[in-house]
């Protein structure tokens, strides 16, 4: 068998888990997978070791059989799911209808007939992972706009300005697997920090970087921009930024850091737009609702050196 040339190079392989009984069946699925640019994270023998192994495994997609003992496969895919949603692809030696039904109602994203070729399996894979990852940003923008729902309720029932849009900011940064992010809003030429959690040296008031370069360019179009931290820690040196235009009033960037090195993902970019988008609705309520306690709030002290960001 020969590796698919239509792989994408340069990122890391995805993982995937081999659920088959048959041990030559899984043997020959395990080359194939290899063979094909993949990485074979796990082999399990049915559905219950698998829904055993996949929390240690981690892995991007599962390719299972759907008859075999213990535990068939959509019985499998349906513990999964209730707490690890995971891409799955099924194989079965026959297709029906009824098959089918079953396969999709245990979410499922692809289905092989036995034996499979590579040509077959690397398309079916790829298309898989395609289409949940598509599913799971929808799924996660959405917890997203609710976090954000509900810190305008919390805020509107005698909440503070700036703790309500600094747990929306951390809830939403939560969903999307990050614990380091500051917002800054625009004066002049710079960029000062509002909000700021889980980074070192940069509290409210410090001096973010020039809204200027590239990094203006992008906050004109209104796109996500990828920099470098200069002068920062190791692990909050790689930076993606999101513009929030909440209006005259508040102009500005939301910022997830990552460690040295670490490029941000397509999922990434698409959630931080949400969540800054969300944010910016969220300033503008209230604004208009607390005018002066929005005042008091965006008028702090400014102050500290500045911390310069370069566009990668």
């Amino acid at each position: 068998m020969e590796s698919a040339p239509w792989l994408v190079s340069g990122r890391a392989p995805w993982r995937v888990l081999i659920v088959e009984d048959e041990d030559l069946v899984r043997s020959i699925l395990a080359d194939m997978v290899e063979l094909s640019g993949y990485e074979v994270c796990g082999q399990a023998r049915d559905g219950y070791e698998a829904t055993r192994m996949v929390g240690t495994t981690a892995p991007d997609v599962i390719l299972m059989d759907i008859m075999m003992p213990t535990m068939n496969g959509v019985e499998a895919l349906q513990l999964i799911n209730a707490s690890r949603p995971t891409c799955a692809v099924f194989l079965s030696a026959y297709c029906s209808p009824s098959l089918l039904d079953q396969v999709t109602a245990a979410g499922a994203q692809g289905y092989l007939v036995k034996p499979c070729q590579p040509s077959d399996l690397v398309p079916a894979i790829e298309t898989a992972i395609a289409q949940f990852q598509r599913s799971r940003v929808a799924e996660e923008a959405e917890r997203i706009e609710i976090r954000f729902q509900r810190a305008w309720a919390e805020q509107r029932a005698g909440g503070s300005i700036g703790p309500a849009v600094a747990q929306a900011l951390a809830d939403a940064c939560g969903v999307m697997g990050h614990t380091a992010f500051a917002l800054a809003v625009r004066r002049g030429t710079r960029l000062y920090t509002r909000i700021a959690h889980g980074v070192r040296g940069i509290a409210p008031g410090r001096v973010l970087g020039p809204a200027d370069g590239r990094l203006g360019a992008a906050l004109q179009r209104q796109t996500s921009c990828q920099l470098r931290l200069v002068g920062a820690p190791t692990d909050q040196t790689s930076v993606l930024s999101a513009p929030v235009n909440a209006g005259p009033a508040f102009t500005g960037c939301l910022y997830l850091f990552a460690p040295e090195g670490r490029r941000f993902t397509h999922r990434e970019e698409r959630l931080i737009s949400t969540t800054a988008h969300a944010a910016a609705g969220l300033l503008q309520r209230l604004q208009a609702s607390c005018p002066q306690s929005w005042q008091r709030w965006l008028r702090r002290q400014w102050c500290g050196r500045t911390i310069a960001l370069r566009r990668r």
